[in-house]
């Protein structure tokens, strides 16, 4: 299989998310390469505030790379991250940097085995988007990420200078990350067990049941080091009732796909296993969506 020229930075799975960042990166004039099942030839991002076409470039397959590569943009969803273990294997070294767009707080130590020497760099991810066709995503709302406050985050800031993508370097990463958590537990896995949007957090008794979920994961992310309180439940839940749509987690449930209900449920039960803290809400939630995983 001929190879094709090294680019500057790979997205390895251009999903929904992925497409949105790999879209504005390569309008912007960045070498970028999709790596992908299936091939396309542009890149369509569909927005009120954020829309860009550009030409695709994409490789189905490790081989026809040169690597390493500079920059490594991972959109897998963290239950496929293993089974991208080859474009790892292929695209990072030493002087790679990882960016890891996955939802959950443990996406660095998930990376690790496929590092190969590469920083790894965490980022929480805002950018609603929904796969249309392949290169092909329509962008309903954010397009951010928050990295924590280093210098591979400002690197990654000068790349995306001047699109409608954006990235945050914080010194409150740890609190980013555990109020995106919470967010995805609350919403994810109600909205894939009772088939309903999101607003469906504002119905009681599963006001009741989300308001438990939250509290016993921002419990175990204090004990991470974050500083959310409970003061800020009550807000949340009120927003997220006033919430428009559905769940990438609902999507993937009706789409009869497996879910990332590890990387939510999970991150929360073995942190509260770590800090002796208990999580049966989020346990018992993380099991019944384990139980109809077709995975």
């Amino acid at each position: 299989m001929t190879e094709m020229t090294a680019p500057e930075i790979a997205v390895v799975g251009p999903g929904g998310v992925g497409t949105f960042f790999a879209a504005h990166l390569a309008a912007a004039g960045h070498a970028v390469v999709a790596c992908a099942r299936r091939p396309f030839t542009q890149y369509v991002v569909d927005s009120d505030r954020a829309s860009v076409t550009a030409p695709a470039r994409v490789a189905t397959d490790p081989e026809q790379l040169e690597g390493p590569v500079p920059w490594v943009l991972v959109g897998v969803k963290a239950h496929q991250t293993d089974g991208a273990g080859p474009w790892f294997d292929r695209l990072c070294g030493p002087g790679t940097t990882i960016v890891v767009m996955q939802n959950g707080v443990e996406g660095a130590e998930r990376l690790a085995p496929h590092a190969h020497g590469a920083e790894i760099l965490p980022t929480v991810v805002y950018c609603g988007t929904e796969l249309a066709a392949p290169g092909h995503t329509v962008h309903a709302r954010a397009g951010h990420l928050f990295t924590p406050d280093v210098a591979a985050a400002h690197r990654l800031a000068e790349l995306f200078a001047g699109t409608r993508a954006e990235i945050r370097p914080t010194a409150g990463y740890v609190d980013e990350a555990w109020r995106k958590l919470g967010l995805n537990v609350v919403v994810n896995g109600l909205t894939a067990l009772t088939d309903r949007p999101i607003a469906v957090v504002a119905d009681e008794p599963l006001r009741t049941v989300a308001r438990g979920i939250l509290a016993e994961c921002w419990a175990v992310g204090r004990a991470e080091g974050s500083t959310l309180t409970d003061d800020g439940i009550e807000p949340l839940l009120t927003g997220l009732g006033g919430a428009p749509g559905i769940t990438s987690m609902l999507q993937d449930r009706r789409a009869g796909r497996s879910t990332e209900h590890d990387a939510l449920y999970g991150a929360v039960v073995r942190g509260g296993i770590r800090h002796g803290i208990p999580t049966p809400l989020n346990q018992a939630v993380g099991a019944l969506l384990a139980g109809g995983d077709p995975g």
